[in-house]
Formats: structure tokens, C-alpha cells, sequence
């Protein structure tokens, strides 16, 4: 029977606020913390400039097209049994955090997130991140315990399981508050030491020691 550790069960819930409203960072956020910091200060504190490249745009739907063509609705190898949910979107004041996972097996005693990846290497901790992160939406979502989920390479039509262990979660919070501390803050976050992703990020503009 899947449960949730006491020590989860005692995590405070965050419950953000930039002093108007509720503070919320989409899932996606997580990673591009991962490798720059700036786009998410930017994206909260110059909401009205952030550009959207078509690129991005193209892939997320590339994506998505990736999930819906791998399913057809057969079971996928490596995923448990349950009732799959594509595509499942939800918002947490709770844990501060948005997103849309791409499967969801809702089973009676448990909720199993599953995140479909473009990659043949599941072994990033950013990716763990953002599973974690789905855990804590889907937990609230469903009303039921999120104790392990899966990153899918599509790929290698591989699932790799990964347990939300205390440890995970408490990242995932942490991650959060210490993205709110610096958003809310006048500072803004060093830039990334390696200039590479910089090249072609729709922000370079604002960075005047990466031009």
C-alpha cells in the first residue's frame, strides 16, 4: 500500500506571495533554474518583454505529438497498470508551483507522474527535480500519495523509475523558496559560468556582461 512518509506529511506548505498575488513558478522553471537563473528573474520581473521564440514554441509541440504518438493507445513498457491520464495540468498555492505532466496512472492507492523526455540519459538530477515537482501537483491533484514516478526516454522507449523520497521533496521546496528569495529580490542572479547557452537565449539582450 502506497504512503506518505510523517516527515512529508510535516512539510509546511509554502504558500508564496510578491505582496499582490500568489507567486507560482511553473514545473519548467525548475530545470531553467538548473542552467541560468536569470530567465526566471526576468520572466517574473519583466513579464511585459519575454519574447517567445517560434522555436520553443515548435518544440513543446513536438513534444507532446512525441507522447501522444508513443501511447496509441497501447500500455507503455515499463509503466505500470492504472487508468493513464495524458497531458494533466493543476496549480498549488500550497507548494507555489503550476505544470502539465505528460501521463498520470492514477491507480486506488496511488498517483504515479510519469515525464516523457526527449533524451537517452535520464541520470540529470534536474530531471528527478521536475518529477518531484509533478509528485507534490499530482498528490494535490488526485488526493492520493505520489511515493514513486517514471521519466520516459522516448528514444530508447526506456522507463526508469524514481522514488519521491523525503530528500527529493525538500529539494523541490527548497528549490522554490530559493527561487521566490531572489525573484523578490533587487539583485539579479549571477549568469551561467559557461556563455554557450547564451548564444541563442531570447534574454540576451537584458544581460549586459553577455553581449
Amino acid at each position: 500500500m502506497a504512503r506518505l512518509d510523517e516527515e512529508v506529511l510535516a512539510l509546511p506548505p509554502l504558500s508564496l506571495s510578491d505582496g499582490v498575488r500568489p507567486l507560482v513558478f511553473p514545473v519548467t522553471d525548475l530545470r531553467q533554474w538548473h542552467f541560468c537563473r536569470r530567465v526566471v528573474y526576468f520572466r517574473f520581473n519583466w513579464p511585459p518583454v519575454r519574447p517567445t521564440p517560434y522555436r520553443l514554441e515548435e518544440g513543446k509541440e513536438a513534444h507532446a505529438e512525441q507522447a501522444r504518438r508513443l501511447f496509441r493507445g497501447q500500455k507503455l513498457r515499463g509503466i505500470p497498470e492504472g487508468e493513464y491520464r495524458f497531458e494533466v495540468g493543476w496549480v498549488t498555492e500550497r507548494w507555489g508551483l503550476s505544470g502539465k505532466v505528460d501521463l498520470v496512472v492514477v491507480r486506488e492507492e496511488e498517483v504515479i507522474p510519469v515525464d516523457f523526455k526527449d533524451s537517452r540519459n535520464l541520470e540529470a538530477a534536474h530531471f528527478r527535480l521536475q518529477l518531484g515537482a509533478y509528485a507534490l501537483l499530482m498528490e494535490e491533484r488526485f488526493g492520493r500519495p505520489a511515493v514513486r514516478g517514471f521519466l520516459y526516454s522516448i528514444p530508447r522507449r526506456l522507463a526508469f523509475e524514481v522514488r519521491i523520497t523525503p530528500p527529493l521533496r525538500r529539494k523541490v521546496v527548497e528549490t522554490v523558496q530559493e527561487m521566490a528569495r531572489w525573484v523578490q529580490g533587487e539583485a539579479m542572479p549571477e549568469g551561467p559560468k559557461s556563455r554557450a547557452p547564451c548564444v541563442a537565449c531570447e534574454f540576451r539582450r537584458y544581460c549586459n556582461d553577455r553581449l
